[in-house]
């Protein structure tokens, strides 16, 4: 471990006492597994989304003034469930406690339980007392936000323990400036969900720990702070610093990740933008830096504008005498370089990563209006929001044929406009967008109550192949990149009885060009069925299948002897899970999987080619209260065994808070993991994980800087959390 790690542990370590406030940050233990799971698959960032968990976690929700939007943050209120809470409180009152949340239609005891830990309730009314109306909402005194700041500090680091090739030899010849070392820093200071401040710090595995302005690195490879009030007065959001800005279903304005296709198949694809949020998470390149501001006009009438300047990762280059030619290159690019591409792995571990490291200024300017509507009947929204956003060098065109339609320029202009209703027994929403290079997009969608449990969405989407989404996560195939796409989706949830519950989608879908290394346009089609049994609050199990059938690149033969050409073939794959769980006691719970995976190819006629490739899995699971309270353990022990990287399956794993771990399982091994989570003090928690895994008849696992002599790797995290 660095001196530089170590010193940050033992500032921790001499900390002064700790108020008595109680510290509980799991922020996905009342998420199913699955539905992180699915974000994978999808190609999201569930690490932007366990970050969001977690803040919800450590700022709770008031139930009696959380809007539609807010509760749909929470997985288990997706869909139309926070709606139907708002329009329940709209006819009744407000909440006099949590349980009676149970009230709200939809609002089962097993949803309850999982929505529970983002879930607060403000000052009650005094027996017999009418509630006072209020235009806006109130604004609390200095002293009563100083008075009630809570400030949380959390420093993590975790590193690889087996030796990888690209930490080998003086530091002049080894591929990585920096040590094995992820080394994550965060204070926040909140009150309530009102006030908040925040810095986060991080520096990934291989970057330099050192102060090197002309890199833009102080320390720690990244920085990110705001200071913003949400929900005062008027003020519906006030950002200073680093925010992100989520609108209608998200073609033009959303985060680095959302929830789409997955084991919710009616509450899923559906969203509700929050408008504008603070940023403190560690996606390098998701979000805006500058100022933003929110507005109640009215009650209803919201208006929102924002400014951003920040940098980006881009791979630039001057263009020759030949580019310049191109009529249809951008006039900017004769006066100096173009960007090649972008990058967002946020990694600067190389001379070739920093040099790609914030080589693209970005200003970014826009607003919108909003209009919300909340009845005892309907609650709903409609609005519109634009941007504009000019970049210091032009993007090149691509060279390939499949980039032939996307964003080329230094100015971009986006708008949109959505809309969203939902009454008890429908909802319907949609967008109409038009993207940074003047192509269209819309999606839309209808829900219902069938009655006897019974509940149907139906979702459209059409995505030009001139549409580009630069800073939005629009639904699609795979979520956030729905260009040159079109696709029709149907979900249901049947609940026959408060023990059964089954979800079912099925969703197709047509590309129209090219896609990468696809060389003509293509079609495919998704269906999953997961059936899930819970016969008390205690004990969980679920049946889950999905495939996926999509055509892929192959080449085929064209005739001429010894000449082939660009063809497609069909490429499925396919999982079956069983999956339990059991809560023993108040300080024992059990869990066990058991999976399996088909990957195989055919013809336009459905005829297998080639070999089908096979795996399959199996893991136990314990989590024991050492101490109830105070110490706390998980263990896992997988056995899995593929025939190849396509049957690959995937284990949601517990993890450090805030940390997302769910490694892809390839070959033939074992991997184990220990956690450990201490709460010596009510407001200090302090957690421990190792982790490794073993592969059979392999000399050396991955390759290039990354590979590791042997035929196991271990990798250990240590994480401090204190609040005051």
């Amino acid at each position: 471990m660095r001196p530089a790690a170590l010193v940050l542990f033992a500032v921790l370590a001499v900390a002064g006492p700790a108020l008595a406030q109680e510290v509980d940050v799991d922020s996905s233990e009342a998420v199913p597994d699955e539905v992180f799971e699915a974000v994978v698959e999808d190609g999201g960032d569930p690490e932007v989304l366990l970050d969001a968990l977690l803040s919800l976690r450590e700022t709770p929700l008031d139930v009696n003034t959380a809007s539609a939007a807010d509760f749909s943050a929470i997985p288990a209120l997706r869909g139309d469930l926070g709606a139907a809470i708002v329009r329940f409180r709209a006819a009744n009152g407000p909440f006099a406690s949590l349980p009676q949340l149970q009230l709200v239609p939809g609002v089962t005891p097993d949803v309850y339980g999982a929505a529970r830990p983002y879930l607060t309730i403000g000052p009650t009314l005094a027996a017999g007392a009418a509630p006072r109306a209020r235009r806006f909402p109130a604004v609390p005194t200095t002293r009563t936000v100083l008075s009630g700041l809570r400030t949380t500090v959390t420093q993590r680091v975790t590193r690889r323990l087996s030796e990888q090739a690209g930490y080998v030899g003086p530091d002049s010849l080894r591929d990585y400036a920096g040590g094995p070392e992820r080394i994550y820093t965060r204070a926040t200071a909140a009150y309530r969900r009102t006030v908040s401040l925040n810095v986060t710090l991080e520096s990934d595995p291989g970057e330099a720990f050192r102060w090197d302005p002309a890199t833009g690195t102080y320390g720690y490879d990244y920085v990110s702070a705001h200071a913003a009030v949400t929900d005062v007065g008027r003020i519906d959001a006030l950002v200073v610093g680093d925010f992100i800005a989520e609108f209608g279903q998200g073609l033009t304005l959303w985060r680095a990740s959302g929830f789409g296709k997955g084991p919710d198949a009616v509450g899923g694809p559906g969203r509700v933008g929050r408008g504008i949020r603070p940023y403190g998470s560690v996606d390098e390149n998701n979000f805006f830096r500058g100022a933003a501001l929110s507005v109640l006009l009215t009650p209803r009438l919201i208006a929102t504008a924002f400014a951003s300047r920040r940098t980006l990762d881009a791979s630039l280059d001057a263009p020759d005498s030949l580019d310049l030619a191109d009529p249809d290159l951008p006039p900017d690019a004769l006066d100096g370089t173009v960007v090649t591409s972008l990058s967002a792995d946020g990694l600067h571990r190389t001379e070739r990563e920093l040099a790609r490291k914030d080589a693209l200024g970005e200003t970014l300017v826009g607003g919108g209006a909003e209009y919300r509507f909340t009845t005892p009947r309907v609650d709903g929204r409609a609005g519109v929001v634009a941007t504009f956003g000019r970049y210091d060098s032009p993007l090149a065109e691509g060279t390939r044929p499949d980039n032939r339609f996307s964003f080329a320029g230094d100015r971009a202009t986006t708008i949109s406009a959505y809309a969203d209703a939902r009454t008890r027994l429908a909802q319907a929403f949609g967008e109409v967008a038009r993207g940074a290079g003047g192509g269209l997009g819309a999606v839309a969608g209808v829900g219902t109550d069938l009655g006897g449990g019974a509940e149907l969405l139906v979702v459209g989407r059409h995505y030009g192949r001139d549409f580009t989404s630069l800073h939005g996560y629009p639904f699609a195939e795979r979520n956030g990149t729905g260009q040159g796409e079109t696709g029709l989706y149907l979900g249901m949830r049947l609940r026959p009885s408060r023990a059964w519950t089954a979800n079912v989608y099925v969703d197709q879908y047509r590309f129209d060009w090219l896609r990468f290394n696809v060389p003509r346009p293509s079609v495919g089609h998704e269906a999953l069925a997961l059936v899930e049994h819970r016969p008390s609050r205690y004990t969980r199990v679920y049946v889950q299948a999905r495939t996926e059938t999509r055509e892929a690149a192959r080449d085929v033969a064209n005739g001429v002897p010894g000449s082939t050409v660009g063809g497609l073939a069909n490429e499925t794959r396919a999982t079956l899970r069983l999956h339990g769980e059991w809560d023993a006691s108040r300080r024992l719970r059990l869990r066990a999987r058991v999976e399996g995976a088909r990957f195989h190819t055919s013809d336009a006629a459905g005829t297998e080619t080639g070999e089908a490739l096979t795996g399959a899995l199996v893991y136990q699971d314990v989590r024991y209260e050492l101490v109830p309270r105070r110490l706390r353990v998980d263990a896992r022990l997988t056995l899995f065994r593929t025939d190849g990287y396509d049957a690959r399956l995937f284990a949601f794993e517990n993890d450090l808070a805030g940390v997302f771990a769910i490694p892809p399982l390839s070959g033939r091994g074992a991997r184990g993991y220990v956690l450990l989570r201490a709460t010596p003090l009510d407001a200090l928690v302090v957690e421990a994980k190792l982790a490794t895994t073993w592969l059979r008849g392999v000399r050396s696992i991955g390759s290039g800087p990354q590979e590791v002599d042997g035929d196991r790797v271990s990798d250990l995290g240590v994480q401090v959390r204190y609040r005051f």
